[in-house]
């Protein structure tokens, strides 16, 4: 009897965590440090040595991608989980493209997300894909360990 309950309290655990993940704010989800892995901008791969040092971190409002020290892009962002794919508008808070929208789509895969998005004044990619001439970025972070 004793391991009866024990396997109920379990799955009631379980369920719960996996409640909990799915209402979970999906911004909470993205929040860290993530890490490059890899990235194609506009058809063509980014180059590893490029890669290996482009930060991004996510906090409940701001979207801010590094190369080492070098702030590339800071800006606030909002996203939309309900929508397939997810989509993500980054607004610029600095320089010439202040106020302006980045629009693009995520994944979320355990420790991996996935970006496909444009720079202001382009439409939303609608997959993950970045052809040629497309000015589409597509990057591949891992969460960072701390």
């Amino acid at each position: 009897m004793n391991s009866t309950i024990l396997g109920i309290g379990f799955l009631a655990f379980c369920v719960a965590a996996a409640f909990a993940q799915n209402t979970a704010d999906p911004r909470q989800l993205l929040a860290g440090k993530w890490t490059c892995t890899t990235g194609t901008i506009d058809g063509s791969p980014l180059a590893a040595e490029t890669a290996k040092i482009l930060t991004l971190t996510l906090t409940g409002d701001r979207f801010k991608t590094q190369r080492g020290d070098q702030v590339l892009f800071d800006s606030t962002y909002t996203i939309d989980a309900s929508k397939e794919p997810k989509q993500i508008d980054m607004i610029s808070t600095e320089g010439e493209l202040k106020g302006k929208p980045g629009l693009g789509i995520y994944k979320l895969d355990g420790e991996k997300l996935t970006l496909c998005y444009t720079l202001p004044g382009k439409e939303r990619p609608t997959k993950f894909e970045s052809p040629p001439k497309s000015g589409i970025y597509l990057i591949e972070w891992q969460r960072a360990r701390p």
